[in-house]
């Protein structure tokens, strides 16, 4: 699913590597399931992983479940990973749930339940206004997450709400102890045998954002295809044209009436004032998930945030989904960003790579956390696709939709023919090498 790609290592070998990462095994809306075939299909398509590579392709973990399940039963996944990595020697890269409740639920067994349930716990999910004043009750309409994958999806029964201090301390215990404290120990292990070109990266992210349904049209009221335990479930009309984050913000102390005085105070207006409080709660997750990978010795430059890119195009379109690209800045990873050109998530390379610069001016990285090989498919367009996103500074390129490849016939041909020619450094960045 992913293609990682270049990336600079600051243990061991101070050297850079390029990672192509594919991800996205088998998916199927909320249960990823590890095919060692897949890995075999790459390592027979592409050849053995050399550690003395400049260029690397990496395999990708997809939708660690931190939130939704147990810290065992997490730790027990990375352990599974990280076998086959070592059996398999093809470097891995991780990638995590922050925000969407995939599996909420479903688990197969209540020692594998997480030891809280944030969609159940009246401090942990969303609202969508804030508690009357005249009363203590807290709202009793809980928004759904609602998103269209292709098919519209609703994994959860509420939102998390990822700037109230008892998520984010429930959140960062279960990461830390599930993910990032093995990882780590990992990664020394690695680094003790003289394989730590094994671990391509952490994404942290997942287009990370707070949901609102102003594009929603009441009259035609989404029903839910995935996951199965959620099918066919019907979006209230009153979470049509919703905007989620009140919990958030009320949980850190902001009532109605002091986001209006604040808001005049600041020359602001009302909902310019919420947005940016959004935007910081969006940032500061990004940032404390990152920060505890930090903190366990992760290398910063393998930790990777995520977001969508469209603020880098027409800033009338940022809000609470389409966060400005600052927030995906901070001082513990590389920012990174869902990169489509011919998808939904359109960007301007120059203008977000400005952006980045003005918040951090030592970062000189980002990581295409997110594209789609099926929009690629020739090898002109993969090429041109790869030699843009390296030849300005990506870390790594992470492709969707990558698996399963058939090893004797891997398709689209084009864009593997291109591929191939990168990770031999065959490949000649005919129209970006004229702006160096």
């Amino acid at each position: 699913m992913f293609f990682p790609s270049s990336f600079f290592i600051s243990t061991l070998f101070f050297r850079h590597f390029f990672f192509d990462i594919f991800s996205f095994d088998n998916f199927s809306f909320g249960v990823f399931i590890v095919n060692p075939m897949n890995i075999a299909a790459l390592k027979h398509i592409f050849g053995e992983i050399n550690p003395k590579a400049q260029r690397m392709y990496a395999y990708g973990k997809q939708q660690l479940r931190f939130l939704t399940r147990s810290i065992g039963f997490v730790r027990s996944e990375m352990e599974d990973a990280f076998n086959l990595a070592e059996q398999t020697n093809v470097p891995l890269f991780i990638h995590i749930d922050p925000i969407y409740g995939w599996g909420s639920d479903q688990e197969s067994s209540p020692i594998d339940a997480p030891s809280i349930k944030y969609w159940t716990n009246e401090t942990m999910r969303e609202w969508i206004e804030f508690p009357s004043e005249n009363n203590n009750q807290l709202p009793d309409r809980i928004p759904r997450p609602w998103f269209n994958w292709g098919s519209w999806c609703s994994p959860s029964s509420a939102f998390p709400a990822i700037g109230a201090p008892n998520f984010l301390n429930f959140a960062v215990e279960q990461f830390n102890e599930s993910i990032s404290k093995p990882l780590a120990q990992w990664i020394a292990n690695l680094a003790q045998q003289n394989k730590s070109y094994l671990f391509a990266g952490i994404n942290i992210g997942w287009e990370t954002q707070i949901f609102n349904y102003r594009g929603i049209d009441p009259a035609h009221l989404p029903v839910a295809v995935w996951p199965v335990n959620a099918r066919n479930i019907t979006m209230k009309e009153w979470e049509a044209g919703a905007q989620l984050g009140y919990a958030s913000l009320f949980w850190q102390g902001w009532t109605e009436e002091k986001l209006v005085t604040q808001a005049l105070i600041r020359n602001l207006t009302r909902d310019a004032l919420f947005h940016l409080l959004c935007y910081n709660i969006i940032h500061d997750y990004l940032q404390i998930l990152a920060k505890t990978c930090a903190d366990n010795k992760i290398p910063i430059e393998r930790i990777i945030t995520h977001i969508v890119p469209m603020a880098s195009v027409d800033p009338s379109r940022i809000d609470t989904s389409v966060p400005p690209i600052w927030t995906a800045v901070n001082p513990y990873s590389i920012p990174g960003f869902t990169m489509d050109n011919r998808g939904a998530a359109v960007y301007n390379l120059t203008e977000f790579k400005r952006q980045i610069t003005r918040v951090d001016p030592s970062q000189k990285q980002f990581a295409v956390s997110e594209s789609y090989l099926f929009n690629y498919r020739d090898e002109e367009s993969m090429h041109d696709n790869l030699a843009e996103a390296f030849e300005n500074g990506a870390y790594m390129k992470a492709l969707y939709g990558a698996l399963p490849l058939d090893p004797n016939n891997p398709q689209p041909a084009g864009a593997i023919k291109a591929i191939q020619l990168w990770l031999e450094e065959k490949i000649y960045l005919k129209k970006f090498i004229s702006s160096k």
